[in-house]
């Protein structure tokens, strides 16, 4: 079975990224996992080895949306 969860960013000037990550969390089979983004392109990640964004309309660094973890 495919695992997915999904992290929400915004930039200062509104726009919304989204991050959807799937994995496999099946027992006894190969591990595999694959990051997908929309609305946002990938700047690399922080020093705390998390992926960093911006905004694909205007450029700007996007943040994470406390809370909207699903």
């Amino acid at each position: 079975m495919t695992m997915r969860t999904y992290r929400y960013f915004k930039c200062s000037s509104g726009h919304v990224g989204v991050e959807k990550t799937s994995e496999n969390d099946q027992p006894y089979s190969q591990s595999w996992e694959t990051v997908s983004v929309t609305g946002m392109v990938s700047t690399g990640k922080d020093d705390r080895g998390f992926d960093t964004y911006m905004c694909q309309s205007c450029g700007e660094q996007m943040t994470v949306q406390p809370g909207k973890v699903q």
